[in-house]
């Protein structure tokens, strides 16, 4: 695990200028668990892809409308939820059951929120409940800095699954080290004319064709 983190570490990323939620300040581990459902399922990483985005944009929501609703009680402030085309029931919900309402500003950027944060409880109501915010737009412009570190997210997440389906870790720290090299060969030139995170995109897919087979592997070995 550490090798494959090493090497993925120093894949080149792009910085944020003003504050803003981030998709690496959320938890996805049960929305993941929908990409890894079935490995045999067609176009894994491309689905999986939607699927998170679906998640972090109701994350992203919801962190906008308790960040303007702060230092105002959840459980009273309305406006901004509704705003963002969210029932501000579910964040009332959460306060009930004791929530830490801790301002997300004053948190550390890249680690994500507590499980018994507010913002992640009232984002788990809602996302069982199918709600979508006004603002379900991830933003894919060239260079844009939002994109590029969902895409990030969504390559470890494979990477990381994959690595805790085998027995054999260095094997396929091997194997992410070659895709990641290919990726690169491939994409990068034109990564950085066109402003896409094609490369990201190009290693998500293989790891998750990599997990797939390796899944279905353990699955005839039982």
């Amino acid at each position: 695990m550490y090798r494959l983190l090493a090497v993925l570490a120093v894949w080149p990323t792009l910085a944020t200028a003003d504050w803003a939620p981030r998709p690496s300040m959320f938890s996805y581990d049960a929305t993941f668990d929908l990409c890894t459902a079935d490995p045999t399922a067609p176009d894994l990483a491309a689905r999986c892809s939607e699927i998170l985005a679906a998640a972090y944009v109701l994350k992203r929501a919801v962190a906008r409308a308790a960040t303007k609703c702060f230092p105002e009680s959840l459980s009273t402030c309305t406006s901004p939820f509704e705003d963002e085309g969210l029932p501000a029931i579910a964040a009332q919900i959460a306060v009930d059951v004791g929530c830490d309402a801790t301002d997300l500003r004053t948190l550390p950027e890249d680690d994500p929120l507590p499980a018994n944060h507010c913002i992640t409880i009232a984002s788990d109501i809602m996302i069982d409940e199918g709600v979508v915010p006004l603002d379900s737009n991830l933003a894919c412009g060239p260079f844009q800095a939002e994109c590029f570190e969902f895409t990030e997210l969504h390559m470890l997440l494979w990477a990381w699954e994959a690595d805790m389906t085998t027995s054999d870790g260095i094997r396929t720290s091997d194997f992410m080290i070659a895709l990641k090299e290919a990726c690169t060969e491939d994409f990068l030139d034109v990564e950085r004319l066109t402003g896409q995170p094609l490369s990201y995109n190009c290693f998500a897919d293989g790891a998750a064709r990599h997990w797939a087979d390796l899944a279905q592997q353990n699955q005839q070995d039982q």
